[in-house]
């Protein structure tokens, strides 16, 4: 008897099989989207939200390179926002700084933008091998975060 370590779930109406990957992502892209607007709301006025968010957007990166074998553009947006934020934590949070992250954050929000932008053939290429359920969540995931990252850049500038 061999046991396949993929494990996949049917859908009620039996029209597809999720991956627990793909059962993973539809958890965590609301789940990441929905912190990210929290902590936007509580620490807006001292910005404190935007490192553990972008943390978190560059791990989820670093796996999407792994897994894909292919460039994530958000290992270097998210990345530059942890950079800044962490020089905010050194020097101080100067005028200079202040721009800095808004960028990197603008830098992030486009990087969301890019999907959103040419959702048609990225939408074609991804049901190949994702549910209808699955692109309407990450569609609605990067729309969200886009806002959510032009909302930080402007919150963190004003």
């Amino acid at each position: 008897h061999h046991t396949n370590i993929k494990t996949s779930f049917q859908s009620p109406r039996n029209q597809y099989n999720y991956t627990m990957g793909e059962i993973l992502g539809l958890c965590l892209m609301p789940a990441y989207a929905f912190g990210c607007w929290v902590g936007l709301f509580k620490n807006a006025d001292t910005g404190k939200h935007l490192f553990p968010a972008a943390l978190f957007g560059w791990a989820w990166a670093m796996i999407n390179i792994i897994n894909s074998k292919r460039i994530d553009l958000g290992v270097v947006t998210f990345g530059l926002v942890i950079l800044f934020t962490l020089v905010e934590r050194y020097y101080g949070f100067t005028r200079g700084v202040r721009w800095a992250i808004s960028v990197a954050a603008l830098a992030v929000a486009a990087n969301f933008s890019l999907v959103v932008i040419f959702w048609k053939p990225i939408q074609k290429d991804l049901s190949k091998s994702k549910s209808q359920l699955w692109l309407k969540v990450f569609f609605g995931y990067c729309l969200t975060l886009m806002i959510f990252w032009i909302g930080a850049a402007y919150k963190n500038f004003v």
